[in-house]
């Protein structure tokens, strides 16, 4: 065999090996529109399968993801578990203070609302009505609770969302505050580290900031968006862009976490399916 044969069959070799070695992140999906102010990516990789990655800069305020051995992952996986706890606690403590005001909220309420004893009769009368607002504080203490730590903001493009998979016969995404939390902690860390990109300079690719967050999934998506000042502005956005709307319209997913960061109008859309 001539040597001019055998460069040939190692380039094509090498190509082979190359093409191989790109493993699951491959099954990502990118999108991006013209204007580059929303982006989007999805994949079909659970949890437990979705590779350890690192980022790598390609140009000013971008990064993308490539794989790295497990060691590697450990510890960057460490690192993160700490800023996790970290972020974790803050959560903790705010939602233990909102608690604690929304229960001298009520003690004020049922104080101002509390009448003298009038008879076995009228106390009768007053038992259904009773029945009924505990019923009632009772779902809405669920409902405050599913999606505690959830911004006011934050929740209408949950509601906008839902509505979109209405008009086109899916089910509602369920609000998952722990996501959220994420989310917002992604638009966050595009903010303060100046960079408009799935792939964080800080915790790599969305999926693996999911897991290192604790999330676990079968499937995720990430829509993200620069720019947008309300909540109607951003879905329209998301949802005249191919990639973005097969994001919302996904029939895999069933958890949605969203994220805002007001100050550099900075949005993250989380799904996932659990």
């Amino acid at each position: 065999m001539t040597r001019r044969s055998l460069l040939l069959l190692f380039s094509v070799a090498l190509l082979f090996l190359l093409a191989a070695c790109n493993g699951a992140a491959n099954n990502d999906t990118n999108t991006n529109n013209e204007e580059d102010t929303i982006s989007s990516l999805s994949t079909n990789a659970d949890s437990q399968k979705y590779p350890h990655t690192k980022p790598v800069k390609i140009q000013e305020a971008k990064y993308k993801f490539v794989r790295i051995d497990q060691a590697q992952g450990n510890q960057h996986f460490t690192h993160q578990q700490n800023i996790t706890n970290q972020t974790q606690q803050q959560n903790q403590q705010k939602q233990t203070h909102q608690r604690k005001q929304q229960q001298t909220q009520q003690n004020q309420q049922q104080q101002n609302g509390a009448t003298p004893d009038q008879g076995q009769a009228q106390a009768q009368q007053q038992a259904p009505n009773e029945q009924q607002q505990n019923q009632q504080q009772t779902e809405q203490k669920n409902q405050a609770q599913a999606t505690e730590g959830i911004s006011e903001i934050e929740r209408r493009v949950i509601e906008l969302t839902n509505e979109q998979r209405r008009e086109n016969g899916l089910p509602d995404l369920q609000a998952d505050t722990s996501l959220s939390n994420v989310a917002r902690e992604k638009s966050k860390d595009m903010r303060v580290n100046n960079y408009f990109s799935h792939t964080s300079p800080t915790y790599g690719s969305p999926f693996d900031m999911m897991r290192d967050f604790g999330i676990t999934y079968q499937s995720a998506g990430e829509n993200i968006a620069q720019g947008q000042r309300t909540a109607d502005e951003v879905v329209q956005a998301w949802m005249n862009s191919e990639g973005h709307r097969k994001n919302i319209l996904s029939d895999k997913f069933t958890h949605i976490g969203v994220g805002y960061d007001e100050n550099g109008h900075h949005w993250t859309q989380m799904f996932i399916q659990k």
